[in-house]
């Protein structure tokens, strides 16, 4: 057994990840932690994407982080087939390619509007006014919820996840959860008592090979849409500023050519994957990468690492390289639980990234100014990333 000094919500640990990871793929690709009682720890790809693909023997149905949360169940995510089968049916339509079409101009809207919010005053923090409305707002939109509500979940969420646990700040935002499941619930009962022309209503009304749906596991279904949806893009959208701040030629660069932008968007998930892991509970004995592993122990896929493991991305896999091709990277997962919402995730990006670069064409990162997260355990992203740019006009009136 090779054990490793490794805790992902460690202060320290978000300055040295990728030194980390890049020292256990070379030495210790399949090691074990002593910390938050013990959890095995996957850093290549070729280990990550095994196991990502076995789910009877890798299973979701407990909680997918380390430590557990108690934030409520969250399904798709945390099931097993049949039951993952059943329920990522359910969702697919709402991320299918053309009904996500139609929310292109609703998201073309809040990028203006939050950008016409900031861009006279020459300055602006891109997490609070740009990344966190954006994929917010668009989630609420999405379930058929108010928009202008979008503090409500975000907020807690976003605190949850970057606080460590046992900490004041945590406690309050795991409390602060709770209180908004409870909307969840009084929104799904609100239309059971009176359907209305949204996902939460078609869920209700929907049958799986006819298996109907509860109303439990649609609210525990909106819940991970609103997890899913408010998150991870913000972390995302904070990475690739802050990475755009250090390497300004790359957004001349991309000011030059926008026709770049979509292989750079999956260059950025690549490099600062937003979710750096996930966990698996072992089913039965096993052994990955030539190491057993036995019944009922827990894996930790790091994503973050295996987009980084040069026997795939080669030489230059620690480098930033807008055009790379190809890119698997892992950032939406991989198998049967590869992300719904990276459709989604995509677009968003990429008209944010189209609107900063013509608006904004040249912004630069106050680097010194950026507050790092208190941990990564969940999602890695920034709490802070103040930008400043030749002030420009509001394109649209109030």
């Amino acid at each position: 057994m090779d054990e490793i000094d490794f805790d992902h919500h460690a202060p320290d640990f978000n300055e040295r990840k990728y030194a980390l990871y890049r020292e256990m793929r070379g030495k210790c690709p399949v090691a074990h932690s002593p910390a938050h009682d013990g959890y095995w720890l996957l850093s290549r790809y070729d280990e990550v994407f095994e196991v990502a693909r076995n789910d009877r023997v890798f299973s979701s149905a407990r909680e997918v982080v380390v430590p557990p949360t108690n934030v409520g169940r969250l399904i798709p995510l945390q099931s097993d087939p049949p039951e993952l089968e059943r329920y990522r049916s359910l969702l697919i339509p709402f991320f299918a390619p053309g009904n996500l079409k139609r929310l292109e101009p609703f998201i073309d809207d809040i990028v203006d509007r939050s950008i016409d919010g900031f861009i006279e005053r020459g300055e602006a923090d891109v997490v609070t006014e740009l990344a966190n409305p954006v994929p917010s707002s668009t989630t609420m939109a999405l379930l058929g919820l108010d928009p202008a509500d979008w503090r409500v979940f975000a907020d807690p969420i976003h605190a949850g996840s970057y606080s460590r646990p046992g900490t004041p700040e945590n406690d309050a935002a795991t409390r602060d959860i709770q209180a908004f499941s409870e909307r969840i619930v009084a929104e799904v009962d609100a239309r059971i008592a009176a359907p209305r022309d949204d996902m939460i209503s078609a869920l209700l009304a929907a049958d799986y090979r006819g298996v109907a749906t509860t109303r439990e596991e649609v609210i525990d279904l909106v819940r991970m849409v609103i997890f899913g949806g408010m998150d991870t893009v913000m972390a995302a959208f904070s990475n690739i500023f802050v990475a755009l701040g250090q390497r300004p030629d790359l957004r001349d660069r991309l000011v030059a050519d926008r026709g770049l932008i979509p292989k750079a968007v999956e260059e950025f998930l690549r490099y600062d994957a937003p979710v750096q892991g996930f966990a698996r509970t072992v089913t039965e004995d096993t052994e990955v990468g030539g190491q057993p592993i036995a019944e009922g122990e827990t894996v930790f896929m790091l994503w973050a690492s295996a987009n980084r493991d040069a026997a795939v991305f080669g030489d230059d896999a620690e480098e930033l390289v807008l055009d790379r091709t190809p890119n698997r990277h892992m950032t939406f997962g991989i198998g049967a639980h590869r992300c719904l919402g990276s459709t989604l995730a995509r677009i968003e990006l990429r008209i944010v990234l189209e609107q900063v670069l013509e608006r904004l064409p040249d912004f630069t990162v106050a680097l010194d100014g950026i507050v790092e997260a208190d941990t990564i355990g969940i999602v890695f992203g920034r709490r802070k990333v103040p930008i400043t740019f030749t002030p420009g006009r509001r394109r649209q009136a109030g």
